[in-house]
């Protein structure tokens, strides 16, 4: 009954993830305010430091999947589906990379935003997101692989990867950079809009609106030069110059 349950939330959250997901961030942060770490500000530096580590280090998982491997992204008509299974390149060790990488990036942004309230109640929620959509997609693959997917399942972690063996294994294929690029710029966008706005937002609540007024050129002017690299790659690809 408990996974029943846990999947029927994995399909309604694969469903509705790309506009729920984005409301809910910023909604914690509209309800929220940043403070320091203990009234610490080493603590909170470090603290800031992991977010955007993290938030970095869950882009690169993303973007070194797609690089080596196809995938299948946004189902079908709003579910879950595959016409293959994928057990090449990073999904030769992790069996969900690009959830690890989505959960890395959430939880990142939320630690970079220094709002402890969105924190305590954003990390939970997304992990049971990502857990749950995560059991959704494993009861369709198995449903639709049979043993295939489950003797996959029983040699290659859920989420977790080894380093070493991962290492040597991308080590021997041949990284496609473009296919990389023109997948994932949107998320690369996203990524770099937050990790450049939420200092701006930090800012104006912890140093005051006037501070945060005078640092807006620099920020905007950041967002700007981010936006023309994502439009620039859009023009590449709806050109076929990106492969």
């Amino acid at each position: 009954m408990q996974n029943r349950l846990l999947v029927a939330a994995g399909n309604f959250f694969f469903k509705v993830r790309n506009g729920l997901f984005p409301v809910v961030f910023v909604a914690l942060l509209v309800l929220t305010r940043p403070t320091l770490l203990f009234g610490a500000p080493v603590a909170h530096t470090l603290l800031l430091g992991l977010g955007a580590g993290l938030a970095l280090l869950g882009e690169f998982v993303r973007c070194l999947t797609i690089g080596y491997e196809y995938i299948e992204r946004g189902g079908r008509d709003g579910k879950v589906y595959a016409s293959f299974l994928v057990k090449g390149g990073v999904y030769s060790h992790t069996r969900n990379p690009m959830y690890l990488g989505n959960a890395l990036i959430a939880i990142g942004l939320l630690l970079y935003s220094g709002a402890y309230p969105a924190i305590f109640a954003g990390i939970p929620f997304f992990l049971f997101v990502y857990l749950s959509i995560t059991a959704a997609e494993e009861h369709y693959l198995s449903g639709r692989f049979g043993d295939d997917y489950r003797a996959y399942c029983g040699r290659v972690n859920r989420f977790i990867p080894p380093v070493g063996p991962l290492f040597r294994t991308v080590s021997a294929m041949t990284y496609d950079g473009r296919k990389a690029l023109r997948k994932e710029y949107g998320t690369i966008w996203v990524v770099g809009t937050g990790l450049i706005a939420l200092p701006w937002w930090r800012l104006y609540h912890l140093t005051g609106p006037q501070a945060a007024r005078e640092s807006t050129p620099l920020f905007l002017g950041l967002i700007a030069l981010l936006t023309v690299g994502y439009v620039t790659v859009f023009v590449l690809k709806k050109t076929k110059r990106l492969g």
